[in-house]
């Protein structure tokens, strides 16, 4: 690039930079409105967006080069022309916000175990709500609860992190992979009790289930106690995909099947309007919820009696007169999805990730090995007693109708001699190829005998 000092006689270049300008303003206008709403769906109430926004609508991207303080300062670009540099002033800052917003929306050191900040600030019903949940488990001796958080891209694991903390924990970002690893945010309660979320990156590489996140999130869960697990989609997907179907497929295999045992199923945009056109919400919500059940079950080999719950992250979420966010039918999702989180955990045993068992039991050549065995002993009996009807059937009767007691009587008798017969001629054949085997086995001794003596 060159900066120069430029007369009047550019007036022309400086016409059509001024196009390119309103071009390109007018497009990173539109990314920024992205940019915004996907930001605002962070699971928090939304003040550092709102604060963004205000920033942004100050910025004044028409300064002249008085305001600038760059009078008279042009920028050449190759194949374009002359650009004021002045034009670039808002433009610039624009993109200065984006970093400063990135850079203020990655917390510092998020993982350990820390005082739960955001406990405090939630509505006092759902304070009240999860002490109570708290005080179950304690009262079932668990002191602390662990939750593993998966899913793919995009469905908003993080951002539900944030909304179960009521903080910033987990970094949400736009565009790109959320997370590059595993991490788990601890939190500990007022009441001493410790809630572990588990946050996970994307499962998937672009359409592709990524294997190596997989391996990643077992070492991550190796050797601890999984209480409950949030399989995480999306409600307004209206039909289980390839895709979707590959990485439950994966995560079967990988984990083994009996991970869904402590699983939660959880669909984010919750909202009314995640609903097709035409169809009711409600219908659509159980839909979804059984077109992801099939499919678990199908990768599995058997059903699981699944809970399901509606998330809701975005600020604008609709609230309750208590303060709580709610999803359609006034239900207060954080703590709904809580609720049935907790009641994994009291009902089933804590998940623990086992290589081995998990490969064994993803096999679906190993399923039922046990019921091998009883499926030949089966096959030998009734084969059995088949022969036995059949063969007294033939005894009493033909094509020409029953036999009278005399006739029965001689073709039992015959029956039986023509099994003695086919008994004794299998004992002789085995008998003769045994003393064949023998002798030949006697001939070979005998050419190595002579082998040897030569």
């Amino acid at each position: 690039f060159r900066i120069e000092s430029m007369g009047d006689d550019i007036e022309r270049e400086v016409a059509y930079a001024d196009e390119v300008e309103d071009y390109i303003e007018e497009d990173y206008e539109e990314e920024v409105d992205e940019v915004e709403e996907v930001d605002d769906d962070d699971g928090m109430d939304g003040d550092l967006a709102d604060e963004d926004e205000i920033e942004a609508d100050d910025v004044n991207p028409a300064a002249t080069p008085a305001e600038a303080g760059d009078k008279g300062q042009m920028l050449y670009i190759p194949g374009i022309g002359y650009i004021p540099l002045s034009s670039l002033g808002g433009l610039g800052q624009n993109l200065n916000l984006g970093a400063a917003r990135q850079a203020a929306a990655a917390p510092p050191n998020p993982e350990g175990e820390r005082p739960w900040a955001g406990f405090s600030d939630m509505p006092t019903i759902t304070q009240e709500s999860m002490n109570d949940l708290f005080e179950a488990l304690a009262g079932d001796e668990k002191n602390d609860l662990t939750v593993l958080v998966i899913g793919k891209g995009g469905a908003g694991k993080s951002s539900t992190v944030n909304s179960l903390f009521n903080e910033q924990a987990a970094n949400v970002q736009a565009f790109g992979v959320d997370n590059t690893r595993p991490i788990t945010y601890s939190r500990v309660a007022p009441s001493g009790f410790v809630l572990h979320v588990i946050d996970t990156p994307s499962l998937l590489d672009q359409d592709v289930v990524a294997e190596g996140r997989l391996e990643a999130v077992a070492k991550a869960i190796k050797d601890k106690e999984i209480d409950a697990v949030i399989f995480l989609d999306r409600l307004d997907e209206y039909s289980v995909g390839s895709v979707d179907r590959a990485l439950i497929k994966a995560v079967t295999r990988f984990f083994g099947p009996s991970i869904w045992e402590n699983t939660v199923l959880c669909f984010s945009r919750g909202a009314g309007s995640s609903a097709p056109p035409g169809i009711d919400f409600y219908e659509h919500v159980s839909q979804r919820e059984n077109q992801v059940k099939k499919v678990i079950a199908a990768a599995a080999g058997e059903s699981f009696d699944m809970a399901s719950a509606l998330v809701e992250n975005s600020s604008r979420c609709p609230k309750n007169p208590d303060g709580e966010k709610i999803v359609s039918g006034d239900t207060p999702w954080l703590t709904d999805v809580l609720e049935k989180v907790v009641e994994v955990a009291l009902n089933h045993l804590p998940y623990e990730y086992n290589e081995e068992v998990a490969k064994k039991k993803s096999n679906p050549n190993s399923r039922r090995k046990w019921l091998i065995p009883l499926v030949l002993a089966a096959q030998i009996g009734i084969k059995f007693l088949l022969d036995r009807v059949l063969d007294d059937d033939g005894c009493k009767g033909d094509e020409n109708g029953p036999f009278d007691a005399q006739t029965v009587k001689e073709r039992r008798q015959e029956l039986k001699e023509e099994k003695s017969e086919r008994k004794a001629t299998k004992k002789l054949s085995t008998f003769v190829e045994e003393a064949s085997e023998e002798e030949a086995v006697d001939e070979d001794e005998e050419i190595i005998d002579d082998s040897d003596d030569e």
